[in-house]
């Protein structure tokens, strides 16, 4: 009985019959309110096979129709952005700092397949590229496996092939430095997809961090070194989807359930990461985390214990990814150094988006610098200009095709002189509000 019942449920999720009444049971619920703050939830639950699913599908069904704009109850989450939010825009670095050497960084959320991506090639990134690519190292989250390959694997599947894949990896002569590998749908394909994706970004000279192809590699954390400051890199994911590691192979993906019902979270392994990087003399240690529950615009106030806390360990700034909206950021002062400010991007969004909607099309691309040199006479490697700039995937018609390009959300607002006559344009200026403050526009 409980088979057929979990069987019907997969068959009628989906159809027109449903979706109608899941519409109108959304009316009520935002009449009632019932779900105008975030639930309480493992999201990796609604993987599960269990009946009680249904309602978790139902609700993150809920959230894609109308994300969650407010943050945990009494957490003052909003209070407490706003306050940060004053920080951004002070002097980073300490006044005897001297500068000798320095590095711009750039970062995105998620790269997937979307909508008319392999009509966009030369065109996806041409009105961002400077703000991406012109940076001395640029990161990305590959939200893909690479391949095209059926697979057995059911659920939430995200693949790109090798055409989709040539469009985002970069804009004419420029790629990404980095790619973060350690995300919800790295096992999508199974292990074919997780070794054919890391043959292509070997093959092509792409550094990638949070998986890795050995166990010794998952103690270690990516190190290079440009213009004279060695970075290490450390990334790792709250989820693969509930797909099966092979056989003694859980070494593949850097996972750690950010998001468990249990009150503390095991960090150890980023923790020794981190520590590898500061063993083998890094002078700036980047961390990358997908993790965060999707369709809610404030990070969870535990994941901002735990930022700070990695942060207090040894690293120097954290992005992060997965929610598919944008989530606000940061300037952390540290206890462990007084001159030390810490960029931590708690939601980069999509760069490349599934989905069309305003509040899923619009993403941030994260800028700053960082500068090696002395205060006193003491080596430090600290970070300026940290700026996140909001930015819309937006769709046009270019040479009889349908394509998809990335524009500044700030440049389409001014083509109308600040009045915005488009409505898909205002709903992601509000967005970029809520999470940002208004500042961002000029």
């Amino acid at each position: 009985m409980k088979t057929n019942l979990l069987n019907y449920i997969k068959k009628s999720y989906f159809s027109p019959v449903a979706k109608l009444v899941f519409q109108m049971i959304f009316k009520i619920i935002v009449i009632l309110g019932v779900w105008r703050y975030p639930r309480n939830r493992d999201p990796d639950q609604i993987f599960s096979k269990d009946v009680h699913n249904l309602f978790d599908r139902m609700y993150r069904s809920y959230k894609m129709e109308k994300p969650i704009t407010k943050p945990e109850k009494n957490s003052h989450l909003e209070k407490y952005f706003e306050e940060m939010r004053k920080q951004i825009n002070q002097p980073l670095l300490p006044g005897e700092f001297q500068g000798k050497t320095s590095v711009k960084i750039s970062a995105v959320g998620d790269l997937m397949n979307a909508k008319n991506l392999e009509n966009s090639k030369d065109r996806f990134y041409s009105e961002v590229a400077d703000l991406i690519f012109n940076a001395d190292i640029s990161i990305a989250n590959l939200e893909s496996s690479l391949t095209n390959s059926k697979g057995e694997n059911k659920g939430y599947i995200i693949n790109a092939n090798l055409e989709q894949f040539n469009v985002f990896k970069g804009y004419k002569d420029k790629h990404y430095t980095i790619f973060c590998t350690a995300n919800n749908h790295i096992l999508d394909r199974g292990i074919e997809g997780f070794d054919t994706t890391h043959d292509r970004l070997e093959a092509e000279g792409f550094f990638y961090v949070g998986t890795n192809r050995s166990p010794e590699d998952q103690k270690k954390g990516l190190i290079i070194t440009s213009n004279g400051i060695k970075f290490g890199f450390v990334a790792a994911t709250y989820s693969v989807n509930k797909n099966p590691f092979p056989q003694g192979r859980d070494y593949l993906v850097n996972y750690i359930p950010f998001h468990s019902c249990q009150e503390t979270v095991d960090l150890s392994l980023l923790e020794e990461q981190i520590s590898y990087c500061i063993h083998k003399n890094c002078d700036f240690i980047i961390v990358s985390l997908h993790w965060g529950l999707e369709f809610e615009f404030f990070p969870r106030k535990n994941q901002i214990n735990i930022a700070h806390h990695l942060i207090e360990y040894g690293a120097d700034a954290i992005i992060s990814h997965h929610t598919h909206n944008i989530q606000p950021y940061e300037i952390y002062q540290t206890h462990r150094d007084p001159y030390r400010k810490a960029p931590i991007f708690y939601g980069l969004g999509s760069l490349s988006s599934l989905w069309s909607s305003p509040y899923f099309s619009l993403s941030l691309i994260a800028n700053f610098e960082v500068v090696k040199g002395f205060v006193n006479d003491v080596p430090k490697t600290l970070m300026t200009h940290v700026i996140g700039t909001p930015v819309i995937q937006m769709e046009y018609v270019c040479n009889e095709m349908n394509c998809i390009q990335i524009k500044k959300l700030k440049d389409l607002i001014k083509m109308t002189n600040g009045k915005i006559r488009n409505e898909h344009i205002d709903k992601a200026r509000r967005c970029a509000d809520l999470v940002l403050g208004k500042n961002w526009r000029y």
